[in-house]
């Protein structure tokens, strides 16, 4: 015998399918085939990814991998390290254009890798003012009389 409303309520099991004889839009009761489905996402495609930087998309192609000849040799080696090769060889060929910029490319190399190791050390520096601080309140007290402030 299917349970009516009343046994329903009674049991605390709420009657919310179509089937039932006595569901009732209103509410806090949605039409069944207009609720959210379980399992299904309410935003498939996700958020919307950062565009990225012009200096991000250079470190990525700076690092890709690339395979160079040499005479009959093959290497395999970074874009960075392939733009250095081909600017000397340039440079030595008689045209130093592309050796200019070289330069510039070492200063960006260097302040980037100097950015890094200064944020290393001022993370250290904080680390060490807050373990300082910590140590210092965790030091026992001690009174006048040589004994540990707070015992007996």
């Amino acid at each position: 015998m299917p349970p009516n409303d009343e046994s329903a309520r009674e049991k605390g099991n709420k009657p919310d399918t179509p089937n039932q004889e006595s569901y009732r839009v209103g509410y806090g009761r949605p039409p069944v085939e207009t609720r959210f489905k379980s399992g299904v996402s309410g935003n498939p495609k996700g958020r919307h990814k950062k565009a990225p930087t012009f200096s991000e998309v250079t470190e990525q192609v700076l690092d890709e991998n690339i395979d160079l000849r040499i005479g009959d040799r093959v290497l395999r080696m970074s874009n960075r390290q392939a733009l250095v090769r081909c600017a000397i060889r340039q440079a030595i060929a008689g045209k130093p254009r592309l050796l200019s910029v070289l330069p510039g490319i070492m200063r960006y190399e260097r302040d980037s890798q100097q950015g890094k190791a200064d944020a290393n050390l001022d993370l250290a520096a904080d680390d060490e003012a807050i373990l300082d601080d910590f140590f210092a309140r965790r030091a026992p007290k001690t009174t006048g009389d040589g004994g540990e402030n707070g015992t007996p």
